[in-house]
């Protein structure tokens, strides 16, 4: 049975839809000896793309904030190879507007290299929620690489994997 404290859950990339504006590439590619495919969302080097996904949180959430770890890799390219990665999100309760502003994000910014390699980024800062955060809201996360920031230096696609979503429980149950 799990405590109470931090806990995580994955989200793929394939569980993430592209926003309909200025939305990131669905993306696959295989390795090359082994036949390891990847399916990813394909963030631009030049137009700041998005994704979102959706969690029913749990009860035993503690309505604070949360964090979140990029899991991602790249093509083949030469230079120039830092990424920012940035997530926001946004709680909605029982009869609330969908259309409402996302909190503030934050960013993890990493360093790639090698062609096909898993890069896991550093874990966040703490992002606060938009709106009034309660227990089992509907929380929508979305997700964006950062081309603009003058860490964000490689040339090409960054290919997001997923995320690790950390968040705080203060029950041990959701009883």
């Amino acid at each position: 049975a799990a405590g109470q404290g931090k806990q995580s859950v994955w989200i793929p990339a394939g569980a993430m839809a592209a926003r309909t504006t200025n939305g990131a590439a669905a993306g696959t590619s295989e390795t090359t000896t082994n036949k390891v495919m990847l399916k990813t969302l394909d963030f631009d080097t030049a137009t700041q793309e998005f994704a979102q996904f959706q969690i029913r949180m749990p009860k035993s959430w503690n309505v604070s904030t949360v964090t979140f770890t990029p899991v991602w890799s790249h093509a083949s390219t030469t230079t120039n190879f830092g990424v920012v990665w940035a997530l926001q999100g946004l709680a909605l309760s029982d009869n609330e507007a969908a259309d409402t502003a996302f909190g503030t994000e934050q960013t993890s910014t990493d360093t790639g290299g090698t062609t096909d390699k898993i890069y896991i980024g550093p874990e966040s800062s703490a992002i606060t929620i938009g709106s009034t955060p309660a227990a089992q809201d509907y929380v929508v996360f979305q997700v964006k690489r950062n081309p603009s920031d003058g860490s964000d230096t490689m040339a090409i696609d960054a290919r997001l994997h997923g995320v690790l979503l950390n968040f705080t429980t203060n029950a041990a149950t959701d009883a």
